[in-house]
């Protein structure tokens, strides 16, 4: 009977052992592994309240925008607060956007209605969930509340070493000729195995929250309610001008050439209606500068659809620039000064067009809506303006940032903007309602 106890005192310090090693591997960063204490509900039913969840990052280094992209729409990812970067939170990504030469990633908590107010930059992203643990959560943090600690850490850590100076005690008496202290017996450093992966977790496990909304908290100021309060009624936000909104596809945005390349070239398509529409059979074409007649770049199918109040995305596949910019379609063909392109429905030549822009001085038959627009230098682009009173100043940093590219009153010279620094967007971008 006393060996059958040795064998079951060994096996289970076997297995305290192990789990002490599975906790450092999944909680110690250095593996590569961080893992965190679920706090709020958002992420439900994914990721409920009390969970642990342990994320790894994808890679060492950011992902510069001539590859794929780190993260993608569905993973769900841990970064620091805007706020406050104390703060981690772990939302879903929903979509992902390439600005100023970074990756940017917008993101949401499944249970939430609305999206993140914020878009997160891959630099800020501390990596992508790996696994799961429900529960487990719960424990660790009791154990780190003003009851826990005392109660799970210091008070085990305490018996511990009454009954290891205990056993020192009886071994001297024992020997009464020869001081010789002998190891912990082996049913004492099975309590120190067992305090070993709880002290872990203790000073490993951070926590992350999932938001239910977007507020930011103003900590540390003191309100006082005025004497007087104003009788007068507060100005109403003006209603913008919906009038010129296009009820169809429109080109949103071109690029012909960027730094050093000059087959950098895109066209991005917006809907500004309010359904999904599908491409086939739609095409797009281009003229040169003195061509009169189409070439095809490309034939849409019934694949390809485009989001209500979302974007499309064309790219040229020379060097690879359609995987820089997220291409959701892409040929070898290109675009260059002085061209002019359009959306047709149907045949080459012969389909309805859709739409056309034309940029610089073409000459021969040229395809596009009144008076021609400047021809785009080196990373900028042709944007279509969002509403009539749009300027490059709103549409780039203003009110119209995010309010889509609808505007069309059938003049390219006037209906578009001149970016100095392109903004591809494609299907998986937020969608943008005027």
């Amino acid at each position: 009977m006393k060996l059958l106890f040795k064998w079951i005192n060994i096996l289970f310090s076997i297995v305290l052992v192990f789990i002490a090693l599975g906790v450092a591997f999944i909680a110690i960063p250095y593996f590569g592994n961080q893992a965190l204490i679920v706090r709020s509900g958002s992420m439900s039913p994914a990721i409920d309240v009390g969970s642990i969840v342990v994320i790894r990052a994808s890679r060492e280094f950011v992902s510069p925008i001539v590859s794929t992209l780190i993260y993608n729409k569905g993973d769900v990812i841990a970064f620091h607060s805007q706020n406050d970067p104390k703060t981690i939170i772990t939302h879903r990504i929903i979509s992902s956007e390439v600005k100023g030469g970074e990756v940017f990633y917008k993101t949401k908590g499944d249970a939430n209605d609305d999206v993140d107010g914020w878009l997160v930059n891959e630099q800020n992203v501390l990596g992508k969930t790996f696994f799961t643990l429900p529960f487990v959560g719960r424990i660790l943090a009791f154990t780190k509340s003003n009851i826990g600690f005392p109660l799970l850490v210091i008070l085990p850590a305490v018996l511990v070493i009454l009954l290891e100076l205990r056993s020192i005690y009886k071994e001297i008496r024992k020997q009464k000729k020869v001081l010789h202290l002998q190891i912990p017996s082996s049913a004492s450093m099975t309590s120190l195995k067992v305090l070993l992966p709880i002290f872990m977790t203790i000073f490993v496990f951070e926590s992350t929250f999932a938001f239910y909304g977007d507020s930011g908290i103003s900590a540390n100021n003191i309100f006082t309610a005025a004497e007087v309060f104003p009788s007068t009624t507060p100005t109403p936000t003006p209603t913008p001008d919906l009038s010129g909104i296009a009820d169809h596809i429109v080109i949103s945005e071109v690029q012909i050439a960027t730094s050093g390349a000059t087959t950098s070239d895109f066209v991005e398509f917006y809907n500004p209606t309010s359904s999904a529409v599908n491409l086939d059979p739609f095409r797009l074409v281009k003229r040169t500068s003195s061509g009169v007649t189409d070439d095809n770049i490309t034939s849409f199918t019934s694949l390809d659809i485009i989001p209500a109040h979302g974007f499309y995305l064309w790219a040229s596949s020379a060097g690879g620039f359609d995987v820089q910019v997220g291409a959701d379609v892409s040929t070898v063909d290109n675009i260059a000064a002085s061209n002019s392109i359009a959306l047709r429905n149907g045949d080459l030549n012969t389909g309805t067009i859709i739409d056309a822009v034309g940029w610089g001085s073409p000459g021969g038959t040229p395809l596009t809506e009144g008076t021609t627009a400047v021809n785009p230098g080196d990373d900028q682009s042709l944007e279509r303006k969002a509403l009539s009173s749009s300027d490059a100043t709103s549409m780039t940093s203003g009110a119209d940032v995010s309010k889509g590219n609808g505007f069309d009153a059938g003049n390219n010279s006037t209906d578009f903007i001149l970016r100095t620094l392109s903004q591809p967007q494609n299907s998986t971008s937020t969608a943008e309602i005027p």
